[in-house]
């Protein structure tokens, strides 16, 4: 049984990886469909900047920024972004595999011709698939194997945790949600009093979630929905939490050398001119229920996790509430920013890396239907036909939403039109 499912789970990679490279092949590059692109291409600018060029502008490729998008610009003999590193990090192993591909077999190794784009499409697919590993596995501490497996396959096909894993793999949420994975799981060791290792690796990840997307600060608190703090655990423990933090702190610092090479300061805020200036009239009705980009409109699949959520007082009431208000807290927040439609993006990406923490409510929803009967056939049923619906938008979208806020005869057509 066991080799079935390694096989099975080989074949899923194998197939995404096919699915990602293809679908990249036939939009080319240096255009909004690029994997090195706008806000792609300010994650991704670090590794060749560091690697290829020393942080030296004169060597770059002619108006490379201006070629990709504007992501980063080229000002004053310096490489000026506003993302932070975090995201090239994680991209740090493809892209050095293929540099060095790239120079052994005699290819351009300018850090922005195509074999540095596919390298991309791997890392987005493979942090995916690790994703929905380990957050399965941590499923798998609270319920079975077969729904804590039903489970993130509905979450990776009904939401658009598969648009971003297979057509915008330069964003940063795939990374986001490997590594809030990968915190969630961690710390059922860390309230254990695990070993050394596990503080290091819970150091590291700490530190990657706030370097790929800083306002990932906002997940950190969910340690506390899972796990009791014990006076007498933080007191025998004082030098494993210095650790967590001295690697966290790591893992931030060159952020901090590379904003004191870009502004002069330490510390900066990059995102000039952009800030949550809907923080007072937030719109969460247009976050929620736009046909540009509304999560509910897209993700379908999300009125059912919601009823999860709900659902599942039962099983744990506290923390049913505070899922409840941590989805209502965050939405306040995303709804808040200035563009609350975020751009060129699918299905309201900033909710993507959050599907980890919703997926235990789901999780217990899709048990309790296997006691149900004949409503277990009627939800299964609803939830597959939203799988569909959303699966038809991803093929459909052309990468941005050209109507209006509210214009559902364009969302009609993306639904009933041929695929692209």
């Amino acid at each position: 049984m066991r080799k079935t499912i390694n096989w099975l789970l080989l074949l899923f990679l194998v197939f995404t990886l096919f699915l990602s490279l293809n679908r990249h092949n036939k939009s080319g590059i240096q255009n909004y469909h690029s994997e090195i692109w706008a806000d792609k291409a300010g994650y991704y600018i670090y590794l060749p900047a560091l690697f290829i060029y020393n942080f030296e502008t004169k060597n770059m490729p002619a108006e490379i920024d201006k070629k990709t998008g504007n992501g980063f610009f080229i000002n004053h003999n310096k490489i000026i972004t506003k993302y932070t590193y975090g995201v090239s990090l994680m991209q740090a192993p493809c892209f050095i595999v293929c540099h060095s591909l790239s120079k052994l077999f005699g290819f351009n190794q300018d850090g922005f011709s195509i074999q540095y784009h596919k390298a991309i499409n791997i890392s987005a697919v493979l942090y995916s698939f690790f994703s929905l590993i380990i957050l399965y596995f941590f499923l798998k501490r609270y319920l079975s194997k077969k729904i804590s497996l039903i489970t993130v396959s509905f979450l990776y096909l009904g939401t658009n945790i598969f648009y971003y894993s297979i057509f915008e793999t330069g964003m940063s949420h795939i990374y986001s949600l490997f590594l809030f994975s990968c915190y969630l799981y961690l710390s059922t060791f860390i309230a254990k009093e695990g070993r050394k290792i596990h503080y290091c690796l819970f150091g590291l990840v700490i530190g990657l979630i706030l370097i790929v997307r800083p306002i990932n600060v906002l997940f950190l608190p969910v340690y506390f929905m899972f796990n009791s703090i014990k006076v007498s655990n933080i007191k025998n423990n004082v030098s494993n939490y210095f650790l967590t933090f001295f690697v966290s702190f790591l893992v931030i610092l060159p952020q901090l050398l590379y904003w004191k090479y870009a502004s002069g300061n330490y510390f900066q805020y990059a995102y000039t001119g952009e800030s949550f200036s809907n923080i007072l009239q937030p719109k969460l009705m247009y976050l929620w229920f736009s046909t540009n980009n509304g999560l509910f409109i897209y993700n379908p699949i999300m009125l059912f996790i919601l009823i999860s959520i709900a659902s599942y007082f039962t099983e744990n009431p506290s923390r049913s509430i505070l899922i409840g208000i941590y989805f209502l807290l965050i939405s306040y927040i995303f709804s808040s920013w200035h563009c609350w439609h975020y751009g060129c993006s699918f299905g309201c990406r900033p909710y993507i890396e959050y599907y980890s923490l919703f997926a235990l409510p789901f999780g217990f929803f899709i048990q309790k239907l296997f006691t149900k009967g004949t409503i277990k056939t009627v939800v299964f049923s609803l939830m597959t036909i939203c799988i569909v619906y959303n699966q038809k938008l991803i093929f459909s979208y052309d990468g941005c939403w050209y109507g209006d806020t509210w214009d559902w005869a364009e969302l009609f057509n993306l639904v009933l039109g041929p695929t692209k």
